[in-house]
């Protein structure tokens, strides 16, 4: 049996030690859950948009029906810093808290793991930056995504910005996976149109990145597609009306499935700029990954052709052509989907000075390690000028 080249001897690892609900409703059983892992007092971290919005409020309720007393904290920026989980740390621990809840996107989520991981560990997050510097297990995290887009759920990494230089850092071990993922397909009824927009094309990137990945593996690649199909055929109606609830599943469903791709294969040039860009100009991760995609799947494209060939398959465009001119028609439909959903494709329109490339760059160039084409700073330069 054959699967994208792999005959049976090749050898891989992919690891997926997840435990989740899906399903319209099941942020309700949080308190059930909270039981069921044993724990009474959680932190609670909210999105501040989310719980202005009132997204939040029916859950919270079913802890004060339950009689759990959550410690609430919603002053979470969209690139979280270090000194706010450090904040929001020592109120957990003041508040005596057993457990963390992360209620809206990736930096609500990424920030309950890094509260989760002083609690049990101590010290600063910045000590924590980079692989499996993590020593002890996690009290009890729950992820409930609020977003279709960063797969933070099911990941085992958090990003967070160091505020002394803005260095996004990259905090990554096993022990950072939550101990549940909640995954409730209503939350997303809200979602306004930009975030919708910029999370849905975040998991595309997720998806699309592991697929070219040089640690992609046949079982990455079987959730990557799977990902990508759910992804492209869905995000234009589900950023139409969020309300949509058979597009906002998929969405929900595909970005978590994409979650899973990228905790074990990384992500190319792509995400090493978008970083970058977030942490040094403050810019909205999913915005940043959208209007980069396309150049970098441009760049790649001489990489992995054939691999072009099943992405323009998952995506829903011409196959027909040489492999350059399928990978084109691949890139061309991600161009489209930027000018369909109204997301910005330049850098100087998202407030990045000119003047800061060269920096991103520098940051940039140490992440590059699981892209498909070797990349050189001036490669980065290149794809940076030709978004700017």
């Amino acid at each position: 049996m054959t699967f994208h080249g792999f005959t049976g001897g090749g050898i891989f690892q992919f690891v997926a030690n997840i435990n989740l609900r899906f399903g319209s409703g099941t942020a309700q059983t949080l308190a059930g859950e909270l039981g069921a892992l044993g724990v009474s007092k959680p932190f609670v971290m909210i999105d501040p948009g989310v719980h202005q919005g009132g997204v939040a409020a029916p859950i919270l309720k079913t802890l004060e029906a339950a009689g759990i007393a959550a410690r609430l904290f919603t002053e979470i920026e969209s690139n979280p810093a270090d000194v706010t989980i450090e904040r929001a740390f020592a109120v957990a621990q003041k508040s005596d808290c057993d457990s963390v809840v992360g209620i809206g996107g990736g930096s609500a989520m990424d920030s309950a793991k890094g509260v989760g991981l002083l609690m049990a560990n101590g010290g600063a997050i910045a000590d924590y930056d980079g692989m499996n510097k993590v020593k002890r297990d996690l009290p009890p995290v729950i992820a409930i995504p609020t977003t279709a887009g960063t797969g933070s759920e099911v990941t085992a990494n958090a990003a967070v910005t160091r505020a002394s230089d803005h260095y996004k850092m990259s905090l990554r071990s096993p022990r950072l996976l939550p101990k549940l993922a909640i995954i409730d397909p209503l939350l997303l009824r809200t979602l306004p149109r930009g975030a919708a927009a910029a999370s849905g094309l975040d998991a595309l990137t997720h998806a699309i990145e592991g697929f070219l990945s040089v640690r992609a593996s046949p079982l990455s690649d079987m959730f990557a597609l799977q990902a990508m199909d759910l992804l492209a055929s869905n995000v234009r109606a589900f950023v139409a009306n969020p309300e949509n609830l058979e597009a906002a599943s998929s969405m929900a469903l595909g970005s978590m499935l994409a979650g899973l791709v990228v905790s074990n294969t990384g992500t190319g040039n792509d995400h090493a700029l978008a970083r970058a860009i977030g942490g040094l100009c403050d810019v909205a991760h999913g915005v940043a990954t959208a209007m980069l995609l396309p150049h970098v799947m441009e760049f790649n494209a001489s990489a992995r052709p054939e691999r072009y060939v099943e992405i323009a398959k998952a995506i829903g465009v011409s196959v027909h052509g040489s492999p350059r001119e399928v990978a084109m028609h691949a890139v061309d439909e991600i161009r489209q989907l930027l000018t369909d959903l109204d997301l910005p494709t330049r850098l100087r329109d998202v407030g990045v000075p000119q003047e800061r490339l060269q920096e991103v760059v520098e940051v940039a160039i140490k992440n590059v390690g699981p892209n498909p084409r070797r990349t050189s700073p001036q490669d980065l330069s290149a794809i940076l000028s030709a978004v700017y």
